[in-house]
This record gives C-alpha cells, structure tokens and sequence, in this order.
C-alpha cells in the first residue's frame, strides 16, 4: 500500500515538476513510437520498460498504474494513467486520468482528470476535472471543474466551475460557477455566479450574481444581484439589485435597487435609489434620485427633479409643491392635508376630526389629484388664476382612540379654485361619496344617503355632498394639456 501511495505522488509530481516540458513545446510531439498494445504494472514495469515515454498506443492496461508518451485508443489504470504529451481516447482511472499535453475523449476517474492543455469530452471525476487551457464538452465532477482558459459546454461540479477564461454554455454547480472572462449561456449555483467582466445569459443563485462589467439577461438570486457596468434584462433578487452604470428592464429586489440611471419597470419591498430614473418604480418604503421621469409609487418618493406621477404618502420633490389644505366636507369633517408631489400630480396625506359630533371621531387617509388648467375643463374661461383639482380620497375613520375596524369614506371630488398671489387660494366643488363600515353608529358621518343597502355584515351608504378648502404656500398655474403636450404627434 506504501508503494502505491509513493507511486501515486511520483505520477503527479512528474507532470507540475518544474523541468517539464509538453510535447508541443519540445517538438517531440510526432517522434512517438506506435505500438498497437501495451501493458504495465507499474512503471517501469511494462511491455515498452523504461522507454515508456517515447510510446503511443491504442489499447492501454495499466493493473496499477502507467506512465507513457501518449494514447490514442483506449485505457484502463487501476490507479493512475498518466500520458506524458497527449490522451486521446476513452480512459477509465481509480484515481487519477492525466496528461502533460492536451486530453479528449471519455474519461472517467474516481478523483481527478487533469491535462496541462486543452481538455474535451465527456469526463466525470471523483473530485475534478482541471486543464491548464480551455475546457470544453460534457463534465461532472464531485468537487470542481477549472480551466485555465475558457470554458464551453455542459458542467456541472458539486464545489464550482471555474475558468480564467469566459465561461459558455450550461453550468451547474453547488456552490460557485465563477469566470476571469465572460459568462454566457445557463448557470445555476447553490452560493454565486461570479465574472470579472461581462454576463450574458440566465443566471441562477442562491446568494449571488456578481458582474466585473455589464450584465444582460435573466438572473434571479437569493440575496443580490451586481455589476460594476450595465444591467440590462429581467434581474430578481431576496435582497439587493446593484449597478454601478446603468439598469434597464425589469427589476425586482426584495430590499433595494441601486443604479446610476435606471430605464423600466422596478420593484423593491425597500427601497429604490438611482441617479436618474427614468420608468415606473414602485417600492414598499422609497423611491429616491436626483432627476426623475415617469411614476413613483412609494411611501416616500424624494427627487430633486421630478416630472411624472406620484402616488404615495409623502411625494418630496425640489422642483415641486410643497401645500398644506386646510378643508371642511359635508358630514363636519374639517381636515388638515400636507400636499405634495408635482404642479400637475399631487399626494396629499390627510388627519381629520369631525368639528358637528357630540364624540371623538377621527379619520387619516390619502388622496391622489390631478391639477388642470380652468381652459381645459370650461373652454370660455380665460383666467390663469382659476384652476380645476380632480381628486380621489380614501380615509380611514375611528372613534376615541385607534381602531383597525372597518370603517373607510371613499371619494371623488371636482374642486374649482382661485389663487390670490403665489401663496393662497380657496376652492371647492362637489364630491360624490361611498362609506364601507362595520360600525354601528358611522351612519351619521353623513347627512343623508342615496342608497343605504346592507350586505355581509357590511353597511353602505352613497351620497353627494361637498368640500370647500384652502390651499397655502407657493403655487404656480399649469398649462393646458394642448399647449404641454404640443411636441405630441397628436390630433386634438
């Protein structure tokens, strides 16, 4: 057992010994002799003896091991076949399959086969499959599948694929598939996918895709897509979607979205930061970046440029309104609202009381408005002072101290108003209400009802009734949607 173990390292250590040389390199490539057959029990114990090295063969058997010139056939090691300038032919090892040279064919070890040069075929192994060039065909190996230049084909390695080269083709590893170069094709790791430079393709991790440079595709992962370049394609994540350049196309992060410029439709249960944006974003908490095009729809959006829609709690934009309302509804709610968003589109977050009750009744609540020129809903008016608000409200209504019992006020209203300076306006229209509740006594919120119909538990009530307000900080007219949208190729 001592002997074989001793063989085992003088095998290996004749192939990474320092004053090796292949057979390409030496020029003695086409100097090997042909014998159809060869035997040997272990160097240098064999048909060809201490000559082994200038032989090639067809058909090899090595009992426990062979250390040889080169194959083209077939061969069969106990241990170890070992080739010093080339394998060519179908290989079957307990350990080890190597060759100082290039190695293509089937070949099959229980640990390792290894070639100093290019490697192809179909190889399964114990543990690896290395080559010291490119890699290309049909692999499996327990542990890793390396390539000293690039890799092509179909792989799969329980550790990780890797290669200094690009990687092409499908991958599959338990933990890492990584590449020096480009990655392109079908990779699925159990931990990451990591390329120095660019990533094409569908991707696939359970923590990680990590780009040197720019990545286009699909690729879904645990915890966080990266790339110090481009994004471009369908990315989702657990966690985080970043691009040091430019991202574009969908996106969908369970934490957060980062990009220099952002162009699409972006998802995030967090947050979404970009340079500039240009798309739709949605996000569970913010929506953030210094210019921004399109629609924002977060809890906070914050922009110091901002032309588009905003739908959330607070729309904070530096080129933007910054009102607060002050408002009495029919029913005696008299609301304060912080009024935010654009000149056109605008958030206003709501806290009421109702001022007529002989109780304690609150309300919070959202509402999302349209600002229009008066010329664009009454043609003959003509005064730039004048203005139309079209608003949707919903807010939520509780008596005494908080409650989550359902109790909601729905409404559509159509404000005319008139700014006095830059700084004040009053306004006010009707509004057409609907209250959805499980409280017994909300049914004098209102009035009087048009329908009050009952159904699930539930009591409806539907009725017209008004809102009369006033409007302060700085305002400023909107133009009509013909004279904005002028550029457009459009038949008014």
């Amino acid at each position: 057992m001592l002997r074989l173990l001793l063989f085992s390292i003088f095998s290996l250590g004749l192939l990474f010994s320092p004053n090796y040389s292949s057979a390409q390199d030496s020029g003695d490539y086409d100097e090997l002799k042909y014998r159809k057959w060869r035997v040997t029990l272990f160097p240098p114990l064999s048909t060809n003896w201490t000559n082994a090295p200038d032989y090639t063969a067809r058909y090899s058997i090595n009992i426990l091991g062979g250390y040889h010139g080169g194959l083209d056939g077939g061969e069969i090691g106990g241990l170890i076949n070992y080739n010093k300038y080339y394998a060519h032919g179908f290989q079957v090892a307990g350990l080890v399959n190597a060759t100082g040279g290039d190695m293509a064919g089937v070949n099959i070890a229980g640990a390792l086969n290894l070639s100093s040069d290019e490697m192809s075929g179909i190889q399964f192994s114990g543990l690896a499959n290395i080559a010291g060039e490119d890699l290309e065909g049909i692999q499996g190996a327990g542990g890793f599948n390396i390539a000293g230049g690039n890799s092509s084909g179909l792989q799969f390695a329980g550790l990780g694929n890797i290669a200094k080269g690009d990687i092409e083709g499908l991958q599959g590893a338990g933990g890492i598939n990584a590449a020096w170069g480009d990655i392109s094709g079908l990779q699925a790791a159990g931990i990451a996918n990591i390329a120095r430079e660019d990533v094409e393709g569908l991707q696939a991790a359970g923590f990680m895709n990590f780009a040197g440079s720019d990545i286009s595709g699909l690729q879904a992962s645990g915890a966080a897509n990266i790339a110090l370049g481009d994004i471009e394609g369908l990315m989702a994540t657990g966690g985080v979607n970043i691009a040091k350049e430019n991202a574009s196309g969908l996106f969908a992060a369970g934490l957060l979205n980062v990009a220099n410029n952002v162009e699409g439709l972006v998802f995030s249960g967090g947050a979404n930061i970009a340079k500039n944006l240009e798309g739709i974003q949605f996000a569970g908490l913010l929506n953030f970046s210094e210019t921004a095009t399109g629609v924002q729809i977060g809890l906070i959006n914050l922009a110091k440029d901002f032309e588009g829609v905003p739908v959330g709690l607070i729309s904070l934009y530096g080129n933007g309104r910054k009102n607060v309302d002050v408002r009495f509804s029919d029913g005696g709610f008299t609301d304060i609202g912080l009024t935010l968003g654009t000149y056109r589109v605008y958030n206003s977050a709501i806290f009421g009381y109702n001022t007529l009750l002989d109780r304690d009744v609150y309300r919070v609540g959202l509402a999302i408005g349209l600002e229009k020129n008066i010329n664009d809903s009454f043609q003959n008016w003509k005064d730039e002072s004048m203005y139309v608000n079209q608003e949707f409200a919903f807010t939520h209504q509780f008596e005494d101290e908080w409650s989550r019992k359902l109790n909601m006020i729905y409404s559509y209203k159509f404000l005319v108003g008139k700014r006095f300076g830059n700084g004040f306006s009053l306004y006010g229209g009707p509004t057409f209400n609907a209250q959805i509740t499980r409280v017994n006594a909300a049914e004098d919120y209102t009035w009087y009802s048009l329908w009050s119909p009952e159904w699930k538990g539930r009591d409806y009530r539907f009725w017209v009734g008004f809102t009369a307000g006033v409007r302060l900080f700085k305002q400023k007219a909107v133009p009509r949607f013909k004279d904005e949208f002028n550029n457009w190729d459009i038949d008014w």
